[in-house]
């Protein structure tokens, strides 16, 4: 079985299932502007059931995308401590993985990390350093796209306000009630946005704290192995609760971070050496 292979899978169908949502929120953002600007009864009660079954739908599916990040960040950490300090998984752990794992053949970098050091304590600190720089600057880049989105989104429930108390004269009661409680449904979609982006922003924060840690280890001779499994799990705990990193973002950057990484962590360990 091909631990990074199977984890890149889980994540992507978490991504996947991040960004369907993403794009049902704005159906809603749109159909609440169009709703708020339009005199209709039937219409606005409609949209409202709909806004009803679709939120019925989000929830869903975040939980189904977090048992695939529950599963991938399981993989993760087998991966890790295989290519760190060469642990296979124990024949219990690969029992309690689902059937779907063992036949995973997403293609993957070969080598996924690019630590070259023996394996050990030291290696796994340093496959612990790349995964916190890359999960801290692709988390990074997310923030402050969902953070847009939200504003944005904000800014649109805002119009939709302004045109219901600009149309409101000329409507019903009924129809004034179904559309504010469909803002009011809206509304709780961008505070979900605010917390995928407040949750990216602590991903970015934890990492960059990880980050110098794994290069004062790397900076001694021989690390203890306790030390390293710290940072090890000081870095599964920060992005345990994050949303899937977007891929599109990390394909994007990929070489470019990859460049950067090198060049850090050189720097950093020659620089801690001294």
């Amino acid at each position: 079985m091909n631990l990074t292979s199977a984890m890149r899978h889980e994540y992507d169908r978490s991504e996947r299932l991040l960004w369907i949502g993403a794009f049902v929120k704005v159906v809603f953002y749109l159909t609440t502007i169009a709703t708020a600007a339009w005199s209709n009864g039937f219409a606005a009660s409609l949209f409202l059931i709909l806004a009803c079954v679709g939120q019925a739908f989000l929830f869903i599916s975040r939980q189904v995308m977090q048992d695939h990040l529950s599963l991938g960040a399981r993989l993760r950490r087998l991966a890790m401590l295989q290519n760190g300090i060469g642990r296979e998984p124990t024949a219990f752990e690969t029992a309690l993985l689902p059937d779907r794992v063992w036949s995973a053949t997403r293609a993957t970098a070969d080598p996924y990390y690019s630590s070259r050091l023996p394996k050990g304590a030291k290696r796994l600190v340093d496959v612990t350093a790349e995964c916190a720089f890359f999960s801290g600057r692709i988390a990074d880049a997310a923030w402050v796209l969902f953070l847009f989105v939200s504003v944005a989104a904000s800014c649109m429930l805002v119009l939709s306000l302004v045109l219901i108390a600009i149309f409101g004269a000329t409507q019903s009661r009924l129809e004034i009630v179904a559309k504010c409680v469909l803002i009011g449904i809206t509304f709780w979609m961008t505070g979900d946005l605010v917390d995928i982006s407040l949750k990216y922003r602590s991903v970015t924060n934890s990492c960059g704290r990880i980050l110098q840690e794994c290069f004062r280890l790397l900076g001694e001779e021989n690390p203890s192995i306790e030390d390293a499994y710290v940072v090890f799990h000081e870095y599964d705990a920060a992005v345990a609760g994050a949303p899937p990193m977007p891929n599109h973002i990390y394909r994007r950057r990929d070489a470019g971070l990859g460049k950067i990484w090198q060049e850090m962590r050189s720097r950093g360990i020659s620089s801690d050496a001294a």
